[in-house]
C-alpha cells in the first residue's frame, strides 16, 4: 500500500471516529442548550406574568380607594338649604386632602347640575348650574356603575382620567374627580425583574401612563404600533413564553402583561433581550467547550486506533488485488484474531468460490436479465390493459356532454345530466379499484363482503356501458332485478363491468342483456351477446392472462387480454363460480354465482336525492353536533336547503344552551369530538335533557372496527364520511318518521346503516 493510500485510510478511519463522537455529542449540546433557553424562557415569563399581575392589582386597587373615597361624598341628599351646600364644599375640600390623585372634583346633584366645584389648580365655584346631564360620567354614573374615562394628557404632558361614582339614592347626585396618574409611577417603579427588567402602563389606546422613566410619560408617548395584536385583545398574555417588542426606550425585549380592571389597561413587565439571552450564550460556551475537549481526545484516539489497523488492512487490499487480477489460488494470511482475520478468510472462502462459479455466472445473468425484461413486458401490458377499462366510462360521459351541449328540453337535460353523474361516479369507482386490481398479484387485496342491491350495481353499469353499446349500434338490455346478495360492490362491478366490456367489443351486430336470476340459494349473474362466439378448444384458455379470442386481424389494439383474467382472479377473491358457454358465429354467456340474502328491512334508494319524499323534514329542529367548522357549516346548509330548523354547535354543553327549553326532533353528532368526547356521550347528554326516545345517528370519519363497537353498543346509527346527501337524508326522515311507534325503528336504522362487521 502507497503512504498516499495509507494516509487516505488513516483520514477515513480519523473522520468516522471523529463523527461517531461529534455528532451525538454536538446534538445532545445544542438539544441541552436550547432546553435550557426555553427553561428560561418559561420561567421568565411566569415571573413577569405575576409581577404584571400583582401590580396590575395595586393599580385596580389604587383606583378603587378613590372610588370608595368618592362614594363617601354621595351618602347624603342634595337640598337648597345653603349651610347644607356649605358643608358640601367642605367635605369636596376634605376629600381633596385625603386623595392626593384628585386635582378637580365636581358635585352633581340628582339631574345632573353643577352644584359644586373644588380644584388643587383653580378657583372653588359653588351653584354653577352647568347641566352635566348628557356627559357620559353622569349618564353611565346614575346608570349604576362607575365611570372610568380615557387617559387625557393635560398640556399634552401628564397623564388624566375622569372618574365618576352615584349615590345609593338618586337624589345623592354625582362626584366626577378628575385624577392624576402620575401617582401610579409608585407601582411600577419598584418592580424589578432580572438586573435591569422594570414595568410600565399603557391606556386602552396604547398611549403610555405611567413609568419608572417619568420623563417618557410625561412625553405623551404613543405605543400602540409597537404592542402585540395579543395585548390589545386578550385579558392577559405572555404564554408560556414572553412576547418579543420595542420598549418605550426604544429597546429590544421580552415582556409579559397584565390586564388593570376595570380601566382595561396593560401592565407590561420586561426584560432586555440581551440579559434574556444570557443563559443561552453560556450554556453554548460551555457546551463548546466540553465538545472541544471531547473531540480532541476522540480525535487522539482515533489516530492510535487507526495506527493499528493499518497493517492488516494493506494485507487484504494486496490480496485483493492479485485475486482482482486472477490469482484466484492465492491466500491472504492475517492472524489477529479478529473480524479482520475473519474478512481475510472471507476472502479466501470467495476466491476458491469464484472459480467454480465462473462457469455458470453468463448464465445466471443472461436468465435474470430476460426475466427482468419479461417482468417489463408484461407490467406495460398490464398497465396498457388497466388504462382500457376507463376508456368506456369516459367514452360515455364524452357521448353524454355531447348529447347534454345539444339538448334543449328540460327533461332530457335533467336525464342527461343524472346520466353524467353516474359515468363520472363509474369513472371515480374504477381509479380506485385500480389498486386492488393491481395488489392482486400481491394477495394483498381484501373483499368488505356485506349484502348488495344488484339493481343498484345494474344501474351504474347501465349508464356506463349504454353509450358504447349505442355507438357500435348495439343494444343494452338490463333486466331489472329485485335480489341481494353477499358480495363487495365494488368488486362485483369491476367482474360485471369488464365481461359487459368483452361484451361489446366483441359483439358487431345485435345486442347485449345483464341479468340476474335466483336458483335456491344463489343468485346466477349472466351476460348474454350476440358476439363473435368462443370456439369449444380454446374456451379453457380464455380466463389465461394476455389470451384474445378475436381472429388475426380484427379487433386488435382494443386490449390486451387482462379483462377475463382479473374477473377470474376476482370471482376466486369473492368466491364466486364463474362459468361460460358459448357458439362460434352466435355469441357467448358469462356467469357469475353469488350467495343469495334477504333485503335489509331499511334500504337506500337507488334515485337521486330530489326523488325522495321530500316534506318530511321540513320544519323540524334539528341539532348538528360537530368540532370540525366546516363540516358544521356544510351540514347545517344541506339541512337548511331542505327546510329544516338547524341548531349548530360544537358540543352538547353549547347545543343545551343554544336550544334552552326547545326540544329537537333530531341529533346528529360526530363520533369524536373536542377535547375526547364521544357523540355518543353528547347523544346522551341531550336525552337526558329532552327523554330517551329523542332521535339521534352518528356521523365519522373513523372507519375503524372500534368506531363501530362504539355506535352499537349505544344503539346508534353510524355513517361513514364521506356520508352522501341522499343517504343522510334517508336516514333522517326514517328516524324522524317512524312508520309505527314500536321500540324497534332505532335498533333497524342502527342495523342499516351501520356495516356488518364481519365485511
Amino acid at each position: 500500500m502507497t503512504p498516499w493510500i495509507r494516509g487516505r485510510l488513516l483520514r477515513k478511519v480519523l473522520l468516522a471516529l471523529l463523527l461517531a463522537v461529534g455528532l451525538p455529542l454536538g446534538a445532545y449540546s445544542v438539544v441541552s442548550s436550547v432546553f435550557v433557553w426555553r427553561q428560561h424562557r418559561i420561567t421568565l415569563a411566569e415571573v413577569q406574568q405575576l409581577q404584571a399581575q400583582a401590580a396590575a392589582q395595586r393599580i385596580s386597587q389604587f383606583v378603587r380607594e378613590i372610588e370608595g373615597q368618592l362614594q363617601w361624598a354621595t351618602h347624603l341628599g342634595w337640598s337648597d338649604d345653603p349651610g347644607a351646600l356649605e358643608q358640601r364644599r367642605l367635605d369636596a375640600m376634605r376629600l381633596l386632602r385625603q386623595a392626593p390623585a384628585v386635582t378637580d372634583l365636581r358635585l352633581l346633584d340628582g339631574q345632573g347640575r353643577e352644584r359644586v366645584v373644588v380644584s388643587r389648580l383653580a378657583l372653588n365655584q359653588v351653584e354653577t348650574g352647568a347641566d352635566r346631564s348628557g356627559e357620559p360620567a353622569f349618564r353611565q354614573a346614575v346608570a349604576g356603575q362607575a365611570y372610568h374615562g380615557p387617559v387625557t394628557f393635560r398640556r399634552e404632558t401628564e397623564p388624566f382620567m375622569q372618574l365618576a361614582v352615584a349615590g345609593t339614592r338618586r337624589d345623592a347626585g354625582v362626584v366626577v374627580a378628575d385624577v392624576n396618574l402620575k401617582h401610579i409611577w409608585d407601582v411600577v417603579a419598584h418592580i424589578r425583574v432580572g438586573q435591569t427588567g422594570r414595568a410600565w402602563v399603557v391606556d386602552r389606546e396604547g398611549h403610555l401612563i405611567a413609568h419608572p422613566d417619568i420623563s417618557l410619560v410625561l412625553r405623551n408617548t404613543d405605543l400602540s404600533d409597537r404592542l402585540p395584536p395579543a395585548a390589545k385583545e386578550a385579558t392577559s398574555g405572555g404564554g408560556r413564553e414572553p412576547a418579543a417588542l420595542l420598549s418605550p426606550s426604544g429597546d429590544r425585549v421580552l415582556a409579559s402583561w397584565a390586564t388593570a380592571e376595570p380601566m382595561d389597561w396593560r401592565v407590561f413587565v420586561e426584560v432586555p433581550e440581551a440579559e434574556a439571552q444570557a443563559p443561552l450564550r453560556e450554556a453554548l460556551w460551555q457546551a463548546g467547550v466540553v465538545g472541544a475537549g471531547s473531540l480532541l481526545f476522540a480525535g487522539l484516539l482515533a489516530s492510535a486506533l487507526s495506527w493499528r489497523m493499518v497493517r492488516p488492512i494493506r494485507e487484504l487490499t494486496a490480496g485483493a488485488a492479485r485475486i482482482e487480477g486472477g490469482q484466484l489460488d492465492h491466500r491472504i494470511s492475517i492472524h489477529t484474531g479478529d473480524e479482520l482475520q475473519a474478512l481475510g478468510d472471507g476472502f479466501n472462502a470467495m476466491a476458491a468460490a469464484l472459480e467454480a462459479s465462473r462457469t455458470g455466472l453468463e448464465g445466471q445473468v443472461s436468465q435474470r436479465t430476460h426475466e427482468l425484461a419479461e417482468a417489463n413486458r408484461a407490467k406495460s401490458r398490464l398497465l396498457a390493459a388497466a388504462s382500457h377499462d376507463l376508456r368506456q366510462p369516459l367514452h360515455a360521459l364524452n357521448l353524454l356532454v355531447a348529447q347534454l351541449a345539444l339538448a334543449r328540453d328540460a327533461t332530457e337535460r335533467e336525464r342527461l345530466t343524472r346520466r353524467i353523474e353516474a359515468a363520472v361516479a363509474s369513472i371515480n369507482g374504477l381509479f380506485d379499484g385500480l389498486l386492488d386490481i393491481s395488489k392482486l398479484e400481491a394477495g394483498v387485496v381484501t373483499a368488505d363482503v356485506e349484502p348488495v342491491a344488484l339493481q343498484s350495481v345494474f344501474d351504474s353499469l347501465a349508464a356506463t356501458y349504454a353509450s358504447a353499446a349505442r355507438s357500435k349500434g348495439l343494444r343494452l338490455r338490463v333486466r331489472p332485478s329485485r335480489h341481494w346478495v353477499l358480495s363487495d360492490r365494488a368488486l362485483l362491478e369491476r367482474i360485471l363491468g369488464n365481461l359487459l366490456a368483452n361484451a361489446v367489443r366483441y359483439t358487431a351486430r345485435g345486442g347485449i342483456v345483464l341479468g340476474a336470476r335466483r336458483r335456491g340459494g344463489e343468485v346466477r349473474l349472466e351476460v348474454w351477446d350476440s358476439g363473435i362466439g368462443i370456439r369449444p378448444e380454446v374456451q379453457p384458455e380464455v380466463f389465461r392472462e394476455f389470451f384474445q379470442v378475436a381472429p388475426q386481424g380484427r379487433l386488435r389494439g382494443e386490449g390486451l387480454g387482462l379483462g377475463l383474467s382479473i374477473v377470474s382472479r376476482l370471482c376466486a377473491l369473492l368466491g364466486h363460480p364463474i362459468g361460460l358457454a358459448s357458439w362460434p358465429g352466435r355469441g357467448s354467456c358469462f356467469h357469475v354465482s353469488a350467495t343469495w340474502v334477504e333485503a335489509p328491512r331499511l334500504r337506500l334508494p337507488a334515485g337521486p336525492p330530489e326523488l325522495m319524499s321530500g316534506d318530511l323534514l321540513h320544519g323540524r329542529r334539528v341539532v348538528v353536533i360537530d368540532n370540525d367548522p366546516r363540516v358544521l357549516d356544510s351540514t347545517g346548509g344541506l339541512l337548511a336547503a331542505w327546510g329544516c330548523e338547524v341548531v349548530m354547535a360544537a358540543s352538547a354543553e353549547q347545543a343545551l344552551q343554544i336550544l334552552d327549553c326547545a326540544a329537537p326532533d333530531l341529533v346528529i353528532a360526530d363520533l369524536h369530538l373536542d377535547h375526547g368526547a364521544l357523540g355518543t356521550e353528547a347523544i346522551e347528554q341531550m336525552r337526558c335533557r329532552f327523554g330517551a326516545a329523542l332521535p339521534a345517528f352518528l356521523l365519522s370519519g373513523d372507519v375503524s372496527q372500534q368506531a363501530r363497537d362504539q355506535a352499537v353498543a349505544a344503539g346508534l346509527a353510524l355513517i361513514d364520511k364521506p356520508a352522501s346527501p341522499m343517504r343522510l337524508r334517508t336516514l333522517a326522515t326514517r328516524l324522524v318518521n317512524p312508520p309505527d311507534r314500536s321500540p324497534g325503528p332505532m335498533a333497524e336504522a342502527a342495523a342499516a346503516a351501520t356495516p356488518n362487521p364481519a365485511g
